[in-house]
């Protein structure tokens, strides 16, 4: 098989190939490191909303936007797959019961710890969970992944490996099926330098994220003049990004308690997230989509605190700055020993996260997108160093969305008040009730999704349940592309799973056909 795409998914999805007779390339855009010349085939034309991440979300390097990712991880839950009659064109056609037991082996892959409830990680800790009305609001908790470059922890690996080939700054530029568009041929590969390659195997997974992957098919239009897999007019459309509202200014009450129990927990090292989500059931009652937030104390950056963690990073990763930065942090970190002493014991003792004791306090909410047809990526007339059309994005948001952001920190503002930990002026929120002006707290999250949309029929989506594109027997798609809605989880966890269901697919499929013979051209002039 080819895999087109070294990032967390494409390595994902090789690396289920380990030592086995099957013989698998992986081609990858960029080089081991990120390098700028390579990043700018990620330059695009933006209409509609601003939108950063079409450009900034997306790198081309061996782990892919992995180099650059924190490493937070979240499931969607099983409301997330259903349809929901006030979201047009929700549900999946998979449920979370086909998704779970590859989720258990897509948290390997990133080491996550097991699964805690929040209120089990509070009762470990100490103290006393915040217990919003279940009607409203609910605590939950996203994994953070140890070891989140996929470029560094899976090299060796790979590298290692007899059966598995990676060619770094080979992009490619075209798909090419039959005249029938029923089979993939070939595809074709370029360098910046100029050379050129062919590669040709029995299957063919793009694992290129939600921009890139729609792009590939649309500018692979040698025999379908709309693009490869295009012939409903679909590739492209239905492009989700979670949307980032940044509400200002928490006024605290009690500001102790809000910091225990919302900032991060630590067991054995791996690190909990607290994030409030809106319920269930006030998002079918008031017809809203998904969204949750992270209560954030800010620090600022010439505090103890950060100048602290900076330092602490620095040895951590063997990095120290330069002697006059080193001098500047170490004086900065203590400035105020008391603070640093507590923070310390909170990191060391507690296993919770150290956060300043002053400051201002925010909510930062990621909400999902419902998914829009017209929200889509088209190809530009402008075309990069390797002749392929530039990506075009018509980014949109609408008004589920602004009731959505608009009824979340109403709720959280009661709820904060009712348990007496805070108070938030919803004056500071009048922007969502201006269904223009709204927008503008508004922000792109660099997840990219729903562009290759999933769908038992055709004429409603690109892929077919098992990620294989429609009419083409195959090319597979393994890419949050595929995601039909995006609720309001982390996507990385789910690419993995759905990656891995993709690999057991194929592995009965080849274990079933007469084998052919893998080959690749080497690159050349």
């Amino acid at each position: 098989m080819c895999i087109i795409g070294a990032g967390a998914a494409g390595i994902t999805l090789a690396r289920e190939f380990l030592g086995t007779q099957f013989t698998v390339l992986v081609l990858e855009s960029g080089g081991i490191d990120n390098e700028a010349v390579i990043q700018k085939l990620n330059e695009s034309e933006v209409v509609g909303l601003p939108h950063a991440g079409i450009e900034k979300g997306r790198v081309r390097a061996f782990g892919g936007s992995t180099i650059a990712w924190g490493g937070q991880n979240l499931r969607l839950g099983a409301f997330d797959f259903q349809r929901r009659s006030w979201v047009p064109n929700s549900g999946w056609p998979i449920t979370l019961q086909d998704v779970e037991p590859y989720y258990d082996r897509a948290e390997r892959v990133l080491q996550l710890g097991p699964n805690i409830r929040y209120q089990d990680l509070c009762a470990r800790a100490g103290i006393e969970p915040l217990v919003f009305d279940s009607d409203k609001l609910y605590l939950e908790c996203s994994l953070w992944s140890p070891f989140p470059n996929f470029g560094t922890t899976y090299r060796k690996e790979l590298r290692a490996a007899r059966n598995i080939s990676v060619i770094l700054h080979a992009s490619v530029t075209e798909i090419i099926t039959n005249q029938a568009a029923t089979t993939v041929e070939r595809i074709e590969v370029r360098t910046l330098s100029g050379k050129r390659g062919t590669a040709r195997a029995k299957f063919y997974i793009i694992c290129c994220g939600g921009i890139e992957s729609a792009r590939l098919l649309l500018a692979s239009d040698r025999v379908e003049r709309q693009g490869v897999g295009n012939k409903r007019d679909l590739v492209g459309r239905y492009f989700q990004d979670h949307i980032h509202i940044w509400y200002n200014d928490i006024v605290t009450t009690n500001r102790k308690r809000l910091q225990n129990s919302c900032e991060s927990f630590f067991i054995r090292g791996r690190k909990y997230a607290p994030l409030i989500a809106l319920s269930e059931r006030i998002q079918a009652e008031k017809q809203l989509v998904r969204i949750h937030g992270t209560v954030i104390f800010w620090m600022e950056a010439d505090s103890s605190v950060a100048a602290a963690k900076t330092l602490f990073r620095a040895v951590r990763g063997k990095t120290l700055p330069p002697l006059g930065e080193l001098r500047y942090l170490l004086g900065n970190s203590l400035a105020d020993p008391s603070e640093l002493l507590g923070i310390i014991y909170r990191y060391y003792i507690q296993k919770r996260a150290g956060t300043p004791k002053r400051g201002r306090v925010y909510l930062a909410a990621l909400c999902e997108m419902a998914p829009d047809p017209n929200s889509r990526i088209t190809l530009s007339e402008v075309r990069d160093q390797l002749g392929i059309r530039r990506a075009r994005i018509d980014w949109r948001v609408g008004e589920l969305e602004r009731r959505t952001a608009s009824e979340y920190i109403r709720a959280i503002a009661s709820e904060l008040q009712r348990l007496g930990v805070g108070t938030y002026d919803l004056k500071q929120a009048a922007l969502l009730d201006d269904e223009t002006a709204w927008v503008k707290m508004a922000t792109d999250n660099n997840h990219h999704m729903g562009t290759t949309r999933m769908h038992e029929s055709d004429k409603l989506g690109v892929v077919d349940s098992n990620c294989q594109v429609h009419g083409i027997d195959n090319l597979y798609i393994g890419s949050s592309a595929v995601f039909p809605s995006s609720g309001s989880s982390y996507p990385t966890l789910t690419i993995l799973a759905l990656c891995i269901r993709v690999a057991d697919r194929l592995r009965d499929l080849l274990t079933t056909i007469k084998p052919v013979e893998f080959s690749y051209k080497q690159l050349s002039q």
